[in-house]
């Protein structure tokens, strides 16, 4: 079977208001979403032939500057949604919009453009390279984009001092903490200015007071650079810190109420 976790996962309100008794305003346009799925399906073959649906028919739309938090049991998908939302895999059946495009529909060499541009991936493991420093990890995304050295650098090293990290700029990985590498990723994923940022466990290898800071480091690097997020956690902490808490039960999304 393939391994979904290794795939490389409303009525708007309409307000009319009568300007007089026979008068009535016509409902406003829903504001552009940042990301959206439509109908969503996602199906792998397994070794004897059968299929296995981890989503199906799921449905999303999230604001700009919004912050979503996908929970539920493990293997459940949330990390399928998460790799079908940055286009890292591609849907048996719906759409993945952004900027206009299905990335569903994307040529690869297209898909990993629009990628680098407009999307940033902070994952539980920090992929950072290790024979490059943590300003040149950050610095990489910019580079492969086009952007000049120069102009790379100076946005890198004023990321990594907004993770507090602007000490550490020549440290590689591995004279890094836990906690100082997933900062480098979070400032790595920021580096092209991403409409959206997709974060798959990103606590889930630190401990508790690590892992607030990391929390808390989020949620001011939304409010400064109003990126909308969207947060697959085991960790309630950080779901309960979200605007909406979305929950992926029997191949579906919905609205998680707590009871």
């Amino acid at each position: 079977m393939n391994d979904p976790g290794a795939s490389a996962r409303d009525a708007e309100r309409a307000a009319a208001a009568g300007l007089a008794a026979e008068t009535v305003v016509a409902p406003a346009a829903p504001a552009p979403a940042a990301i959206e799925a439509r109908g969503l399906r996602k199906t792998y073959t397994e070794e004897d032939g059968s299929e296995l649906t981890v989503l199906d028919g799921v449905e999303v739309r999230v604001a700009p500057g919004e912050a979503v938090a996908i929970i539920g049991a493990s293997g459940a998908g949330k990390s399928t949604l998460l790799h079908l939302l940055g286009g890292l895999d591609r849907p048996t059946a719906g759409a993945v919009l952004l900027d206009g495009h299905d990335l569903a529909t994307l040529p690869e060499k297209e898909l990993a453009a629009l990628r680098n541009r407009r999307i940033g991936f902070v994952f539980q493991f920090h992929h950072l390279l290790r024979e490059f420093s943590a300003l040149e990890n950050v610095m990489i995304p910019q580079l492969i984009a086009g952007t000049d050295p120069a102009a790379a650098a100076e946005r890198a090293r004023e990321l990594l001092d907004a993770v507090g990290l602007g000490r550490r700029l020549t440290h590689r990985p591995s004279e890094l903490s836990g906690g100082e590498q997933q900062r480098v990723a979070v400032a790595r994923a920021l580096a092209n200015r991403p409409v959206v940022l997709l974060a798959d466990e990103p606590s889930g290898n630190l401990d508790s007071h690590t892992s607030e800071q990391l929390h808390d480091l989020f949620f001011r690097l939304r409010a400064e650079h109003g990126v909308a997020m969207v947060l697959a956690t085991h960790n309630r902490e950080l779901a309960d810190r979200a605007d909406r808490i979305l929950l992926v039960k029997d191949c579906q999304l919905r609205s998680f109420y707590p009871a």
